[in-house]
């Protein structure tokens, strides 16, 4: 298959994704002496297309967002064009390779640095956050791929909603370390990111980058180890506090009341129902 644009031959590779809204290609550039692939998004639904030429044509989007080739019209479809990124994901490499922390925390801060430099929109950084969009290559060098996995999301997505995905590459790259509670600074910016503490993507990759100097400096020290006891403890109550300060709410409205009814002398059935002499110091005249 061939798809054509003015002086523009796209090849099509591989077919990825067919639905009633359009369709996913992998495909080379014919005209390309170095055959780079390319992603290429036929948008055959019109209102669809209509909401996409907001965020993918490149007058309405930052020079930055290089990964975005190009978009066109023709043969009625409307055509969006990206970088194709050939290697392994990152849901591969975490699954079939045990990562040092130093590598680990190399892609997490190369994830959020290519976010930034991008400045691209907001769904397409909520698209390149899934693990199986974000590519490494072998010197943990991060690319991504866009292939409309959530394409119906798109227009509902804000700023916290890629923060919430960036929590989840948190726990899921540091899962061992957040489990033993070896390195606070991690556990704290997991916690930050999970409770919404962090207010925007910039935010987030400055204390990312704090956090990984910091802590590549503290490893080749030798200074980290599993949490000591009492920190342990510490966290365990801390997580509990929420708890413990409900069960004080509650006693403390169960104590009121019994001190209340305590002090309620002298009461009296008539035909107007209970009545009370005194409440506490109050004297009460009939």
């Amino acid at each position: 298959m061939l798809i054509k644009f003015l002086d523009k031959r796209y090849e099509v590779i591989q077919k990825r994704k067919a639905s009633d809204a359009l369709d996913l290609y992998v495909a080379k550039d014919l005209d390309d002496a170095g055959q780079k692939a390319y992603t290429v998004v036929c948008v055959k639904d019109w209102e669809l297309a209509r909401k996409l030429i907001l965020v993918t044509t490149k007058k309405n989007t930052s020079i930055a967002f290089k990964d975005l080739q190009e978009s066109f019209n023709a043969d009625g479809k409307y055509y969006i064009v990206f970088q194709y990124a050939k290697g392994e994901t990152l849901q591969k490499t975490l699954q079939e390779q045990e990562r040092s922390l130093k590598e680990r925390l190399t892609l997490m801060k190369n994830i959020l640095e290519q976010i930034i430099l991008l400045n691209m929109p907001l769904c397409f950084i909520y698209e390149a956050l899934r693990k199986d969009n974000i590519v490494v290559d072998e010197a943990l060098e991060i690319r991504f791929n866009y292939f409309f996995s959530e394409v119906d999301y798109y227009w509902q997505v804000q700023e916290r909603d890629c923060l919430q995905r960036i929590s989840g590459l948190v726990q899921e790259l540091f899962q061992k370390e957040l489990a033993e509670k070896s390195i606070r600074e991690l556990a704290d910016f997991s916690k930050c990111l999970s409770q919404g503490r962090i207010q925007d993507i910039w935010e987030c990759y400055k204390k990312c980058d704090e956090i990984c100097e910091h802590l590549t400096r503290k490893e080749a020290a030798g200074q980290i180890r599993p949490g000591r006891i009492w920190w342990k403890a510490w966290e365990a109550f801390k997580e509990k506090i929420p708890v413990i300060k409900a069960m004080l709410a509650t006693l403390l409205i169960v104590a009121s009341g019994v001190f209340l009814l305590w002090n309620l002398k002298n009461p009296a059935v008539s035909d107007h129902g209970i009545t009370f002499e005194q409440i506490g110091t109050l004297k009460i005249e009939r």
